[in-house]
């Protein structure tokens, strides 16, 4: 992914030099890391056959080879860092494609973005509950012991098992995982109204043991935008087990949403 740093990576594409036509922001999951979306890199052209598209991936403070630094644990403020990132980059259309955790960055970061002249044509919300749900249970699974919680994760997927058997990896990888669970929970338990006005789209998961797909309802509730809802096979981590269909789904919505196809930024 290059010599990068900061909080927005390049996974394909070279957004620091030409104009694209549209920029896919991921926004990963509590723990993970923007190298979890390079295996999206292999499905972009055929998703996306007649656009440049720069695919990005957010690399959040604790996390990866930003593991040195403290993890941030407001939701803002997490944001805060990576819409001031963006607005490095050449124009271009935004999709913001937050996963789990991710969803409620993506939340934050396209509430910034009209004050700082970014364009947010769809944001999608993947496996998870929108802030503000009557019908999500609450939970506090940030205060659990490292072993529970450990436990946890590991027994929903979202960690390698070679990692999940080694107890000084564990140790090492915990703090940022567990802060990003405690912001998720403060964030989704926060009796403030979120409001959005771009286009959402909720991508559940059939067989999701976290959030169910009738959850996908509540986040049209959020935007004055257009909103829709699409169950996909697969668990929580869906977004990895088959990208291709994933994106080739997620072109055709952008597509619908940039005038025919066309960016706002070539017109």
């Amino acid at each position: 992914m290059g010599e990068q740093r900061g909080s927005v990576r390049t996974v394909s594409g070279r957004p620091d030099t030409g104009h694209p036509a549209l920029r896919l922001l991921a926004l990963p999951h509590s723990g993970g890391r923007a190298e979890s979306f390079i295996g999206w890199r292999d499905a972009l052209p055929a998703a996306f056959p007649r656009t440049a598209v720069d695919l990005c991936a957010a690399q959040y403070p604790g996390h990866g080879d930003r593991l040195a630094e403290p993890p941030l644990e407001e939701v803002g403020a997490i944001a805060e860092e990576i819409v001031a990132d963006l607005t490095r980059l050449p124009p271009a259309d935004l999709v913001l494609f937050g996963h789990s955790f991710g969803s409620a960055v993506a939340c934050e970061v396209a509430r910034r973005c009209p004050k700082a002249g970014l364009d947010v044509v769809l944001l999608v919300a993947s496996s998870a509950w929108a802030p503000g749900d009557p019908a999500r249970p609450p939970r506090d699974e940030h205060l659990l012991s490292d072993e529970e919680l450990w436990e946890r994760l590991v027994a929903l997927g979202g960690i390698d098992p070679v990692i999940a058997a080694h107890i000084e990896l564990r140790d090492l990888l915990l703090p940022a995982m567990r802060a990003d669970i405690a912001a998720h929970e403060r964030y989704l338990g926060c009796p403030d109204s979120v409001t959005l006005h771009c286009d959402v789209h909720a991508c559940m998961a059939r067989k999701d043991p976290l959030v169910p797909v009738l959850a996908g309802r509540h986040w049209g509730r959020l935007t004055t935008g257009n909103a829709s809802t699409d169950i996909r096979p697969g668990s929580h981590f869906h977004v990895f087990d088959d990208p291709a269909p994933l994106l080739a789904d997620l072109a055709r919505r952008v597509f619908t949403r940039t005038k025919g196809g066309a960016s706002a930024h070539e017109q």
